[in-house]
């Protein structure tokens, strides 16, 4: 998602609204876009941190170009700091993070 999306999704979400003034209108665009922007931050995790639960996770690999890899973690790794140096990971996400969850 880019910041262009994330301003048209606040742009249309601030469409439906009524406000008492321009400054109130101000600071909903402005959480709406803080939210979104926590959101997708929120679940990625710097390479020196550890992943701690068994599962997929997506890794951002630094190279020429970034890349983005899937790796199924079978037991949590002893060897994390040499598997981030080996493969230049940058940062990484649990998979099942990254999924909407559709529950209320």
């Amino acid at each position: 998602m880019k910041i262009e999306d994330i301003e048209k999704a606040a742009q249309d979400y601030d469409d439906d609204l009524i406000y008492s003034s321009i400054s109130e209108q101000y600071n909903v665009i402005k959480a709406f876009k803080a939210g979104a922007e926590y959101r997708i931050n929120s679940v990625w995790h710097n390479a020196d941190e550890v992943p701690k639960e068994k599962g997929y996770i997506l890794v951002e690999v630094n190279g020429s170009q970034p890349i983005f890899v899937t790796w199924n973690i079978n037991v949590i790794p002893t060897n994390w700091d040499k598997i981030v140096k080996e493969n230049n990971v940058v940062k990484w996400a649990y998979v099942e993070d990254l999924i909407p969850d559709m529950e209320e």
